[in-house]
């Protein structure tokens, strides 16, 4: 299957995300990254962020002393990153694509970041690229929202008005497919109002699917854990997964 070599999606609606949503997953999971990574890792070792948006988290562990690089297909959200935490390096590149030299210590990739691949010819390829790019023993730790998830998140809508934009957001569950989309609409004011629609897909993942592609990848030892149940967590349908190089 053909795909762009940069996940851009994000490009038109940047601003939104940095200011309504950017926070959301470190606010919340920071200690679960603690608990899952830091924990295990040398103070001040190599950190891949891969799909790091706006650099909340990358930000926050180039605080706690880390050495940080972060990948993201929107050039428009590393903007937003290399402002947030100008001690690490970003790069725009897409997850299904990205080659990098330098070998980390654990690789992240948070917030549903994996639930936008949409097939998993392209999640391996996520995986093969992220397993290349660890030095042996190195971690790698991601979450995906799963069906339950979708299922109670991803059917309404929502708004929000300040003085200068209005935005509407209405998402939607095919559990037959399993595919979500989010359909997202601004009105932002410059000289005079200007529109914006984007729409974002992302795909419901079984655990076994999920499982049986980093066995694939090579990875080993792989854990899952739910947010809700093992991490005391108020948000249901969220799966953490780690695995070894």
């Amino acid at each position: 299957m053909l795909f762009s070599t940069r996940y851009a999606d994000y490009d038109a609606f940047a601003w939104f995300y940095d200011r309504y949503w950017g926070s959301t997953f470190v606010t919340q999971y920071y200690d679960v990254v603690e608990r899952a990574v830091l924990s295990q890792v040398d103070k001040g070792c190599n950190l891949l962020d891969l799909c790091c948006g706006s650099g909340q988290l990358a930000a926050r562990l180039a605080e706690a002393g880390y050495r940080v690089s972060g990948i993201d297909g929107s050039a428009q959200l590393l903007k937003y990153a290399h402002e947030r935490a100008p001690q690490a390096e970003f790069t725009a590149s897409d997850a299904r694509t990205f080659t990098i030299i330098e070998k980390f210590d654990a690789v992240l990739s948070t917030f549903d970041s994996i639930n936008h691949v949409l097939d998993l010819a392209q999640l391996g390829n996520v995986f093969n690229n992220v397993y290349s790019s660890l030095r042996k023993d190195g971690l790698f730790l991601f979450d995906v929202s799963t069906e339950e998830g979708y299922r109670s998140r991803w059917r309404g809508s929502s708004s929000a008005a300040d003085a200068d934009h209005v935005i509407a957001t209405s998402t939607s569950y095919d559990a037959e497919t399993r595919e979500a989309l989010l359909k997202h609409t601004t009105f932002t004011l410059e000289k005079k109002w200007k529109r914006l629609d984007v729409a974002i897909e992302e795909r419901c993942y079984a655990k076994d699917e999920i499982v049986n592609r980093l066995t694939k990848s090579l990875f080993r030892n792989v854990k899952f854990f739910d947010a809700q149940k093992d991490f005391g967590k108020p948000e249901v349908g969220r799966l953490f997964f780690q695995c070894e190089k």
